[in-house]
C-alpha cells in the first residue's frame, strides 16, 4: 500500500512521436482478440479457472482478461545474470503460460551476488539449468524449462515476448530484426545492468494496439446541469472533483429532457474545470434538461509504431526521463551503452573494475563513436561519469537488477496483454549517487574470490565491511519484506558475525500471499511469515545473521524493542501494509534518531520515502488528506454507486451474522450484568440493539434449515421492497426541500422496489446465501439440497409473506452531517425495560447452553457464501436505485477493501531503497544524494526528486529542527526546569508527560508540585514507571516568548539519574 504523498500519475505517457509516433484507431475499433492476435499476443483462450484466492491482488490490478491474455502467453528470457533472474521471478509470479530460461554460460563465484536462485554449489553448472527447479517452485501452474544451447532465430518463433539481458548489439539487431518483421510480430526487449547503470530498450513491432493505457476505471461525473448552446456546458454536482482532461471522449446516459445526449455517441470535452466542462456539441435544438444523467469517460485504444533496434540507435527519439536534475543524461548514457558494446566487442571483456588504462580505452572508444554520430553528437563527454560506467560495468548489482526485473517484468505483461503503455522505446538510468563520497582505491575494488566480489568492484570491500556489520530492523514480513530480504541477503548485509538484521511481522502466511512473496511456498500456508522469510534469506545466503520475531511493532512491544535495541540499530527499513504503523515507526525513529527507509506500492504504482536523521522531514511531516467517507444516510438511504452499495451491504452483513449474534451470546451469558449494562447506557442505540437481540430470539428464531429460508426470504422483502416503499412514501419522486428545490435532484436517485421472482437467478442466490450462513450462526445443520436452486425455489413459493403498507411520521435522517441513525425518544427507558423483560421469557424456550455462532467476514474463502451474500446485498440494492451491478470478484475488492498488489512494482520499490541504503550506511552523504521516488510502471512514469529538508524553528540565537531533542542533565524540580526555559527566553506555561499534565500555570493547585522533581510529579501524577536502566524521563513542553506567541519546541529529556 502507498504510504503518503504521491504525486500525480495523471501525465501523459511517453509516446515519442518522433520516427513512428502513436495514431489512434477508429473509435468502434474492438479491444478484443484482433488487437492483440495483431500485436503477437496469444489469443485469449477459452474462458478458464482464475484461482482468486491466489492471484485476487493481482486480479484487482490486472482484471480477467488480462490474466487469461497471461495464461496463454510463452515468453523467453535469455541471460540468467542477477537481472534475468529478477524478470524470470516476476514473470513465474505474474502466471504466464511459460518461461524458458536461456544461458550458455556457467555459474561462477562472480553471479552469487545478483542471481537469488543460485548457491556456491551450482558453481561450474550452466546458468540456466540452474534456476530451474527454484524458479518452478515459484508456481506450479507455470511451464519453466531452460534452454543451453546457442540461441538462433528459429528457436524464437514460439514465442509471444523475449528478454535478453546479456547481448551483443550485433546479435540483438538479428534477433530484432526477426522479432520485428515476424508475423505476428513478437514483442522484444533488451535490458542491461551495468553496475550502477541500467538500460531497457522495446520493441513490440509495427503497429502494437495498446487496449488500456492507464487501468484507471474511466472517470465519471453526476451532471447537475447541461446548458442549451454551442459549445454546450455541462456542470456536475460538487460531491467530487471531475478527473476529465481536455480531449477526453465521454458519453451521456439517464439525462432527463435533453435525451438527444443519450445516444451512446462519444462527445469531446473541452475547458474542463473541477466540476464542468465544455463539449463539442450545438445542443441549442435540444431538449431542455429536466435532470439526471450521468457522463462516463470513453477509453480508448491506442496504436504505437515501435521502430526496430538498428533505426532506434541512429535515431533514439525522445527518452523516458526519471530525474530530473539529470535531464541531460540520457544520451550520454545511450552513448555510454554503446561504447561498452564495442569495447566488449574489441577486447572481448569488460573494463577491469579501477584499471586506469581501460577507462582511457573506453574513453577514447567512445570519443571516437561520438564524433561519427553527426546527429545526436554530444558537445563534451564527461569523462568522469564514463570512467564510473566503465569500471563497475561487469556487475549486475543487485539493487538495480530488482529495479530493472520490476520494470522488464512489466513490460513483458504489457507486450502479453495490451494492458498499460509500453515503454517507448529507450530507459536508461543511473544511481551514482549511490557510491561512497570518499575517493576509491583501485586496489579496493579488486575480486578477492568472494560472493561480494560484483558489489565490492563498485563499491569496494571498506563499504563491504560495512553492510556486513549492519544492525538492521526489517519491518514487516510481506510482499515487500520478502523483497528486502532477498536483497540485503544478497548485498551481504548483516552478514557477519559483527552485524545482525532482526525482522519482525506477526502475520502468518495464507494463499492469496503465494502470488508475490516470492519466499513463500505452498507447504508454508499456516506459518509464521517471518520465521519462513527468514529461513529463506539464509538459504539465499549462509551468512546472514538474522532473528525472526513474530511482534508487532507498536507500543505494547516496547519491551521486546526497548532502549538497548534500538540504540544498537544503524537502519530501519519499513515494509509496513497501513499507515498507523508507519507512523509509530516514524515517531521511534525520530526518537532514537535513526535512518527509515520506507516505502510503498499500490498496484502498478510504488512510492519510496528516505527518512535521514538532520537531513530530511520526517514521514510524519506531510500526510495525504484522508479518504472522502459517504454520509451516513447517503449509504443508508441515498446511493448513488455502487461503493455506496457495498459499504451497506458489508455493514448489514456483520450487523446480521457477527455483532447481533455476538449481543446474543453477550445477554445469555450473564443476563444480569447484561441487563445492567444495557440500563446504564438508557439511550437509542441501547434500545436499537435490544430490539435487534429481541427480534433474533424471537420472530427471526430459527430451528430448522426451511426457518433459515423463511428469513432470508423476509429479508429480501424488508430490504428491497418494504423499506424503498416506505422511502418513496415519505418522500414521493415529486418531493420537495423546505427551500422548494427537487427533493431527489443529482445525486439522489429515485428508488423502486423490487418484485420477488423464484425465476430470477440472482433473487435466489441471495437466498441461498443467506439461508446458509443464518443456519451456521444458529447452528442448524444445512441439508444436502441447500445448494439446488430448484429445491430452494419450491420451498420459497410457499412462504407467505406479509402485505407492507406504509406508515405515516416516519423519520428517515436526510442530514449528511449526522453521525448515527439512531433516533432518541422519551419512552427509551421504559422501552428498554420491557425489552429486558421479553429477553428474559426468550431465553427460557432456548435449549440449555444455547449460544449463537458469530460469523466474522472472510473475503478469501470463495466457498463460504460470505461474499456471495455482500454481492447479493448490494446488487439487489443498486437494482433498487437502477445503479450498475458489479460480479463478485468486483464486489469482493471493494467490500473487501482489497489493496491491489503486483510483484513487479514491489521489486522496484525495494530495489530503488536498497540503492539508498548504500548511502545511509556509507554515511557522508549530503540531502543532495539521497532520492526519493513515485513511479507507476502502467504509464510508465518515474519521478525522482531530492528529499525535503526538516522544518528549521529559530528563536534568538538558537534553532532547531524536528530531529533535535533538549537534554537536561539534573535531578531538577519543577521550579528549577521553569527557570531552565526562562534562562532560554522562553516561558514555559505547560508541562507534560504522555497524556498527562504535569503542571500548567493556570491551575492555581499545580503551585505546590514547583518545589517536587520532576520526575516524582511524573511518578505521582502520570503514574508512570520508570525502569532502573532508564536514566531519564521525556516530557513535554509548551512555551511562549515574550511576545506571548507559541514556540514549538523539540522534546525535552531530564536526565534524573
Amino acid at each position: 500500500m502507498l504510504p503518503s504523498k504521491r504525486p500525480s500519475d495523471a501525465a501523459e505517457p511517453e509516446s515519442g512521436d518522433g520516427g513512428g509516433g502513436a495514431k489512434r484507431p477508429k473509435l468502434g475499433e474492438p479491444e478484443s482478440a484482433t488487437s492483440a492476435d495483431r500485436n503477437g499476443a496469444a489469443p485469449p483462450p477459452p474462458p478458464q479457472e482464475i484461482d482468486e484466492d491466489l492471484h485476487s491482488r493481482q486480479l484487482a490490478v490486472y482484471g480477467r482478461e488480462t490474466m487469461r491474455r497471461l495464461f496463454a502467453s510463452d515468453v523467453l528470457v535469455s541471460g540468467l545474470n542477477g537481472l534475468g533472474a529478477e524478470i524470470a521471478k516476476n514473470l513465474a509470479l505474474a502466471g504466464v503460460k511459460s518461461v524458458t530460461i536461456h544461458d550458455v554460460k556457467n555459474v561462477e563465484m562472480w553471479d552469487l551476488s545478483g542471481n537469488f536462485f543460485l548457491s556456491e554449489d551450482d558453481i561450474g553448472k550452466n546458468r540456466a539449468a540452474a534456476c530451474v527447479a527454484k524458479l518452478q517452485e515459484l508456481n506450479n501452474a507455470v511451464l519453466i524449462s531452460a534452454l543451453t544451447e546457442e540461441l538462433t532465430t528459429e528457436h524464437l518463433s514460439k514465442f509471444q515476448a523475449v528478454v535478453f539481458t546479456d547481448i551483443g548489439l550485433d546479435k540483438a539487431y538479428e534477433f530484432n530484426d526477426y522479432c520485428h518483421n515476424h508475423q505476428p510480430p513478437i514483442s522484444f526487449i533488451k535490458s542491461e545492468v551495468c553496475g550502477l547503470f541500467g538500460s531497457v530498450f522495446c520493441d513490440f513491432g509495427p503497429n502494437f494496439t495498446v487496449l488500456d493505457v492507464d487501468g484507471e476505471d474511466p472517470h465519471t461525473g453526476i451532471i447537475a446541469s447541461i446548458s442549451n448552446d454551442n459549445p454546450a456546458l455541462v456542470s456536475c454536482v460538487d460531491d467530487e472533483r471531475l478527473e476529465f482532461q481536455d480531449g477526453d471522449l465521454v458519453v451521456f446516459s439517464e439525462v432527463h429532457g435533453m435525451a438527444e445526449l443519450n445516444d451512446g455517441k462519444p462527445r469531446k470535452v473541452k475547458n474542463a474545470r473541477p466540476f464542468s466542462f465544455s463539449i463539442e456539441e450545438d445542443t441549442s435544438s435540444f431538449g431542455i434538461y429536466v435532470k439526471g444523467g450521468i457522463v462516463t469517460q470513453v477509453k480508448e485504444p491506442k496504436v504505437l509504431c515501435f521502430k526496430a533496434l538498428r533505426d532506434a540507435m541512429r535515431d533514439p527519439g525522445e527518452f523516458l526521463l526519471s530525474d530530473f536534475s539529470k535531464f541531460d543524461r540520457p544520451p550520454v548514457l545511450h552513448l555510454a551503452f554503446e561504447t561498452l558494446d564495442k569495447f566488449r566487442k574489441d577486447y572481448g571483456r569488460y573494463p577491469a573494475a579501477g584499471c586506469e588504462e581501460d577507462a582511457q580505452s573506453f574513453l577514447k572508444t567512445a570519443a571516437a563513436i561520438n564524433e561519427a554520430s553527426v546527429d545526436r553528437k554530444l558537445d563534451t563527454i564527461d569523462e568522469k561519469l564514463f570512467q564510473q560506467f566503465a569500471s563497475g560495468s561487469r556487475a549486475v548489482l543487485n539493487p538495480m537488477a530488482a529495479m530493472f526485473g520490476g520494470i522488464v517484468g512489466q513490460e513483458v505483461v504489457k507486450a502479453c496483454s495490451g494492458k498499460f503503455h509500453p515503454l517507448y522505446q529507450f530507459f536508461y538510468f543511473d544511481s551514482v549517487e549511490s557510491l561512497p563520497t570518499y575517493p576509491l582505491d583501485p586496489q579496493d575494488l579488486k575480486p578477492s574470490n568472494s560472493r561480494y566480489d560484483a558489489q565490492v568492484s563498485i563499491f569496494g570491500s571498506k563499504l563491504q565491511k560495512k553492510l556486513e556489520e549492519a544492525n538492521s530492523f526489517v519491518v514487516g514480513s510481506g510482499a515487500l519484506g520478502c523483497e528486502f530480504l532477498k536483497n540485503l541477503a544478497l548485498m551481504g548485509v548483516s552478514c557477519s558475525s559483527k552485524g545482525k538484521l532482526t525482522i519482525t511481522d506477526d502475520d502468518i502466511i495464507e494463499k492469496s500471499n503465494l502470488s508475490r512473496q516470492f519466499l513463500f511456498r505452498d507447504w508454508n500456508i499456516g506459518q509464521a511469515k517471518s520465521t519462513v522469510a527468514a529461513t529463506a534469506a539464509s538459504a539465499i545466503n549462509p551468512s546472514l545473521h538474522i532473528d525472526a520475531l513474530q511482534n508487532r511493532a507498536c507500543p505494547d512491544t516496547e519491551n521486546v524493542f526497548h532502549d538497548t535495541f534500538w540504540e544498537g540499530l544503524d537502519v530501519v527499513i519499513n515494509a509496513l501494509d497501513n499507515v498507523n504503523a508507519r507512523m509509530y515507526m516514524d515517531m521511534r525513529c525520530l526518537y532514537f534518531q535513526k535512518p527509515l527507509l520506507e516505502s510503498g506500492t499500490l498496484g502498478a504504482k510504488c512510492n519510496t520515502q528516505m527518512v535521514i536523521p538532520h537531513l530530511t522531514e520526517n514521514y510524519g511531516a506531510s500526510r495525504d488528506p484522508p479518504e472522502k467517507q459517504a454520509p451516513m444516510c447517503t449509504v443508508h438511504s441515498f446511493p448513488h454507486n455502487i461503493d455506496h452499495c457495498l459499504t451497506w451491504a458489508r455493514s448489514e452483513f456483520e450487523g446480521l451474522l457477527e455483532k447481533t449474534p455476538n449481543e446474543v451470546n453477550s445477554f445469555l451469558s450473564n443476563p444480569a450484568q447484561y441487563a445492567a449494562a444495557m440500563r446504564k447506557a438508557g439511550d437509542a442505540q441501547a434500545r436499537e440493539l435490544l430490539e435487534r437481540v429481541s427480534e433474533c430470539l424471537d420472530k427471526e428464531r430459527c430451528n430448522t434449515f426451511d426457518d433459515c429460508i423463511s428469513w432470508a426470504r423476509l429479508k429480501f422483502e424488508d430490504y428491497f421492497s418494504n423499506r424503498v416503499k416506505q422511502l418513496t412514501f415519505t418522500f414521493p419522486e415529486d418531493a420537495a426541500t423546505s427551500m422548494g428545490a427537487p427533493f431527489w435532484s443529482a445525486p439522489k436517485r429515485f428508488p423502486r422496489a423490487l418484485h420477488f421472482s423464484a425465476a430470477d437467478p440472482s433473487h435466489l442466490n441471495f437466498i441461498m446465501a443467506a439461508s446458509i450462513l443464518r443456519a451456521e450462526s444458529n447452528g442448524v445443520a444445512i441439508p444436502e439440497w441447500a445448494k439446488n436452486t430448484t429445491k430452494l425455489a419450491d420451498v420459497v413459493k410457499k412462504i407467505a409473506v406479509p402485505t407492507f403498507e406504509p406508515k405515516k411520521g416516519v423519520n428517515i435522517v436526510t442530514d449528511e452531517k449526522a453521525s448515527n441513525l439512531s433516533s432518541t425518544s422519551v419512552d427509551d427507558v421504559a422501552v428498554i425495560d420491557d425489552l429486558l423483560a421479553k429477553l428474559q421469557e426468550y431465553a427460557k424456550r432456548l435449549p440449555p447452553g444455547f449460544q449463537m455462532k458469530p460469523i466474522q467476514f472472510e473475503k478469501d474463502d470463495d466457498t463460504n457464501f460470505h461474499m456471495d451474500l455482500i454481492a447479493g446485498l448490494a446488487n439487489m440494492r443498486a437494482r433498487n436505485y437502477s445503479i450498475p451491478e458489479v460480479d463478485k470478484l468486483k464486489a469482493k475488492f471493494i467490500a473487501g477493501r482489497i489493496i491491489p498488489a503486483i510483484a513487479t512494482s514491489t521489486a522496484m520499490a525495494t530495489g530503488l531503497v536498497c540503492l539508498e541504503l548504500y548511502k545511509v550506511i556509507a554515511r557522508g552523504h549530503p540531502v543532495e544524494d539521497y532520492r526519493n521516488t513515485f513511479a507507476n510502471l502502467a504509464l510508465p512514469l518515474f519521478s525522482m526528486a531530492e528529499p525535503v529538508p526538516p522544518k528549521v524553528i529559530k528563536h534568538k540565537d538558537m534553532s532547531w529542527t524536528v530531529w533535535d531533542r533538549w537534554s537536561i542533565k539534573g535531578d531538577l524540580t519543577v521550579a528549577e526546569l521553569l527557570q531552565w526555559f526562562a534562562d532560554k527566553g522562553l516561558t514555559a506555561y505547560s508541562i507534560s508527560c504522555g497524556a498527562s499534565l504535569l503542571y500548567n500555570n493556570m491551575f492555581p493547585r499545580h503551585k505546590d508540585r514547583l518545589t517536587k522533581k520532576v520526575a516524582d510529579v511524573a511518578k505521582e501524577v502520570a503514574k508512570v514507571d520508570i525502569p532502573e536502566y532508564r536514566r531519564h524521563l521525556d516530557i513535554g513542553v509548551a512555551c511562549e516568548d515574550d511576545d506571548e506567541n507559541d514556540v514549538d519546541i523539540p522534546l525535552v529529556s531530564v536526565y534524573f539519574r
